[in-house]
């Protein structure tokens, strides 16, 4: 079926190209997740709140910060530092994009955060997903960010 996302999960690997170089020697540990690990981890973070056409829905008892940050460097270096803010030393994060041809990752926290604007480069959309706290931080493309506590 074309519609069918499985089918176009991941095909755009080539979008990664950049955060790869970005991070140099620590590119062995990015790790591109399969349809299957994209979808469980989807469930238990990103599909949580409703989709709307300026990002996720969120509940105000869910919001742990929000700003909105116009400038592109500012925004990059606000969403690094809420990654580094809400995830434990030594923790993973997963980052989704808005676009499902680009592969959902798994990466270190910090090496999240030092690339926050590769990141954000990478597909207009981004939510990084840290399980160890369970909080998700999403960048939309308009400069709003917000950190949110999953439960």
């Amino acid at each position: 079926m074309p519609g069918d996302p499985a089918r176009v999960y991941g095909t755009y690997r080539q979008a990664l190209r950049d955060l790869r170089t970005a991070l140099g020697p620590e590119n062995r540990l990015l790790h591109e997740l399969s349809w299957e690990e994209d979808q469980a981890l989807a469930a238990v973070s990103l599909t949580l709140f409703p989709a709307r056409f300026d990002g996720l829905g969120w509940p105000a008892e869910h919001v742990l910060t929000q700003a909105v940050e116009p400038d592109y460097e500012r925004a990059a270096r606000l969403l690094g530092d809420l990654v580094l803010q809400h995830s434990p030393e030594h923790a993973d994060a997963v980052v989704f994009w808005g676009n499902l041809a680009i592969p959902t990752v798994r990466l270190p926290a910090r090496l999240a955060a030092a690339n926050a604007g590769e990141l954000m480069d990478t597909g207009d959309d981004v939510w990084i997903y840290l399980p160890d706290r369970n909080v998700l931080v999403e960048y939309w493309h308009s400069g709003r960010i917000t950190a949110g506590k999953l439960s």
